[in-house]
């Protein structure tokens, strides 16, 4: 899983080069920005599958910046006097500022499409990504200040009451950043993918626990006057305490067996869909068959076959398989093939998500077979999906399957 495994590596990093790192943070910070110029800025071409992985499922998705954010809220309720706490809130600072540069690189990145959206059509925007657009704007604006004051040649500047007071932002920053994640999260468990309620469930956890944690470190932090029923007010603020985490638990066991339901109706309805594009994919072997009848007579007769002149022109009637490099990783396709035209493309696999898939596939294809070759343009928004399905596409005719 992608969230655990970027807790795990930034959890050792940071344990490993803690010296380092108070030491000389601007390299630190360097380092940050490389990678986010890198998420950015790095031609298709290069991605292999695990380099996709790590830029764009890691890096532009922001799931990197997500884990170093769950370290800097875990610093201060972790168990005290640890080795684990004591660096984590010598670094929280310089962690905080590497998630937030991680994070603008992120929003740069989908802020293409949904940004600009958000303000010249928002119509055209799902509900759900009409919502997290606006959160990921309230983000922006509070995490500016939030991280320009981390700096510790601003925060040396400023009041100490009033540093501190600017600083309880970020507890409004981690709500939205949950919410941002549900809701984009939630087309997918809409779709009824399990890997989707997974991840979901492990950022409901993690935030549950830490609310959970805080809210009884704040609650445990007012001292109890001595008084001769101070034992007797000790036992109720236990009780108090236990009824706090009775209560998040159950509102987190309600939110996830909603999520549960929801991926649950989501795999119902996807059966359908398959059940559906299975019935059109037997429907375009039909024609295609019959495509490649009516050549097989024009030849018998002495006619002049009406094939192709595009991609697949010297390509032997059949069916092929090949793969290409999208958003997250290889996307595999089945190409049919009839004198000498491309009469059917079938994605038979794809790690990219469909949200942003989708576009590209309708786009891309439709294309494709109109124009008999893959040179066509990639749709908006979805760039190396597109190109990842014109090479699945361009390999896939190099090969025979059947």
């Amino acid at each position: 899983m992608s969230l655990v495994l970027c807790l795990a590596v930034t959890g050792l990093c940071f344990s490993l080069l803690e010296k380092q790192i108070r030491r000389r943070p601007v390299f630190f910070y360097l380092f940050f920005v490389l990678l986010s110029l890198l998420s950015l800025f790095l031609p298709h071409k290069f991605l292999t599958p695990p380099v996709a992985y790590v830029v764009n499922r890691l890096l532009k998705r922001g799931v990197l910046a997500g884990s170093m954010f769950l370290w800097v809220m875990y610093a201060i309720v972790l168990p005290q006097k640890s080795r684990l706490q004591r660096v984590m809130m010598t670094l929280r600072a310089q962690i905080a500022i590497g998630a937030s540069i991680l994070t603008l690189a992120h929003n740069i990145a989908y802020g293409q499409r949904y940004f600009v959206l958000l303000f010249t059509n928002a119509g055209k925007l799902k509900s759900y990504e009409l919502i997290a657009a606006c959160f990921s704007l309230v983000m922006i604006l509070l995490l500016l200040p939030l991280t320009v004051t981390s700096f510790q040649v601003v925060r040396r500047k400023m009041n100490a009451k009033r540093w501190k007071q600017l600083q309880r932002l970020s507890y409004l920053f981690y709500g939205l950043l949950y919410l941002h994640i549900a809701f984009i999260y939630s087309n997918g468990l809409r779709q009824g993918k399990t890997e989707y309620l997974v991840q979901f469930a492990l950022y409901t956890l993690l935030y549950g626990v830490y609310l959970m944690l805080r809210l009884t470190k704040a609650f445990l932090k007012k001292p109890l006057p001595s008084a001769p029923d101070y034992e007797a007010k000790r036992a109720a603020r236990r009780r108090k305490v236990l009824c706090l985490h009775g209560g998040i638990s159950l509102l987190m066991l309600l939110v996830l067996l909603f999520a549960f339901r929801t991926v649950q109706a989501g795999k119902q309805g996807s059966a359908d869909t398959a059940q559906a594009q299975s019935t059109s994919a037997a429907e375009s072997a039909n024609s295609a068959s019959s495509a490649s009848e009516s050549a097989s007579k024009a030849e018998d007769t002495g006619a002049a076959p009406a094939c192709g002149n595009g991609i697949a022109a010297a390509v032997p009637d059949g069916e092929y398989e090949g793969k290409g490099v999208g958003y997250n990783g290889n996307i595999k396709v089945k190409v049919s093939v009839a004198c000498g035209k491309i009469t059917a493309i079938e994605i038979l696999k794809t790690d990219d998500d469909e949200e942003y898939f989708y576009d590209a596939k309708k786009q891309v294809i439709n294309a494709i077979l109109e124009q008999q070759t893959t040179e066509v343009d990639a749709a908006s928004g979805a760039t190396s999906s597109s190109e990842g399905i014109m090479k699945a596409v361009e390999n896939a005719l190099k090969q025979k399957t059947n």
